[in-house]
């Protein structure tokens, strides 16, 4: 079994990319993008206003991160879902 460092150094050189979609109140559109700009790491790729869904991309060097930049994403005001559709790890190594 491997220890807590030896697992944390099998990670190191990770990359994580994912897609989400974010649901929203269409009344607050403006200022979720405004917010989502602001994070790093975080980037709008599209959005249909009419149904008040963005895809977002979400990039982090580690698993925690990204997962810390979807959380962000819930917790913004007027956000109603935000739904995980693809996650990819890369080897930075390579």
């Amino acid at each position: 079994m491997r220890s807590p460092e030896q697992y944390i150094d099998s990670l190191e050189g990770e990359y994580h990319i994912s897609s989400v979609i974010v649901q929203f109140k269409q009344e607050h559109h403006c200022q979720i993008k405004s917010v989502i700009s602001d994070i790093e790491g975080a980037e709008i790729r599209g959005i249909d206003d009419d149904q008040g869904k963005m895809v977002v991309v979400v990039e982090h060097q580690t698993e925690r991160g990204m997962v810390t930049i979807i959380d962000q994403l819930k917790d913004i005001s007027g956000v109603v879902n935000v739904s995980l559709v693809y996650h990819q790890v890369d080897d930075e190594t390579e």
